[in-house]
């Protein structure tokens, strides 16, 4: 399973959950986590011609995730190969499928086991993650004059960070938007070149105004591909008892 513009989703985010069902019957012939890497170091920049396959194979350690399974088959099968993933960000988590007949005693794609990426899926999305505020946000002491920074880690379906080619931060457009009593108010967030993580972004431009539940949706999106993600989260401000 590859990410739409990025790598193999590999162990270090999780991998992904693949499915194999027959379309006509719905029996499941098998099912588990694909395991590996996220595959070579120079993925992004190798030039194909359309027929050609991925390169996955970068020993000792990176070669890209994958899920293999031998299906003890008597006739020919109509099945749906699906993935959902990335597991470690459920939240942005995906889910792509394709179909495909498969015949006994025939491997599933033209070349056999020569043929380095095998029956591939590409997942598309961004992985979205807010990190402040977090969820039901409850401030003992809320100060509804002041701000209340936003900040959110946006990378590919891959877990690749964001920042410099080939995935500059200028081409992520992440705005978050504030909802309360049925007013909506949005806000654009920078990228934080300063931050100690790479593929954070934030701002520090929303001030509440006033006491109440606040839900906030974050949305990523990627202005070359399409690829979108969103995450969301609330702020609960309490107006204190009076004594």
């Amino acid at each position: 399973m590859i990410a739409r513009d990025g790598k193999f989703l590999g162990d270090d985010i999780g991998g992904a959950l693949v499915t194999i069902r027959d379309v006509h019957s719905g029996e499941l012939l098998a099912s588990g986590r694909t395991h590996g890497g996220s595959g070579p170091a120079s993925l992004m920049t190798i030039p194909l011609c359309r027929n050609e396959p991925i390169p996955t194979q970068d020993p000792p350690s990176n070669d890209a995730c994958r899920f293999e399974a031998t299906l003890m088959l008597e006739s020919p099968r109509l099945v749906e190969i699906s993935a959902f993933g990335p597991l470690a960000a459920q939240a942005s988590a995906n889910r792509a499928s394709a179909m495909t007949w498969i015949y006994p005693g025939k491997e599933i794609t033209p070349d056999g086991l020569l043929r380095e990426d095998g029956f591939l899926l590409e997942i598309q999305g961004l992985v979205v993650q807010v990190l402040n505020p977090p969820a039901h946000y409850l401030p003992k002491n809320p100060n509804v004059n002041g701000a209340i920074p936003i900040r959110v880690n946006v990378t590919m379906m891959c877990g690749c960070p964001i920042g410099a080619d080939p995935w500059p931060y200028d081409d992520f457009e992440v705005v978050a938007s504030v909802l309360h009593n049925g007013q909506e108010s949005t806000f654009e967030l920078q990228f934080d070149s300063d931050a100690t993580a790479p593929s954070q972004f934030s701002t520090t431009q929303w001030v509440p105004g006033e006491y109440g539940v606040f839900d906030i949706a974050v949305y990523a999106f990627q202005k070359s591909t399409g690829n979108t993600g969103v995450d969301r989260t609330s702020v609960n401000l309490q107006k204190p008892k009076s004594s």
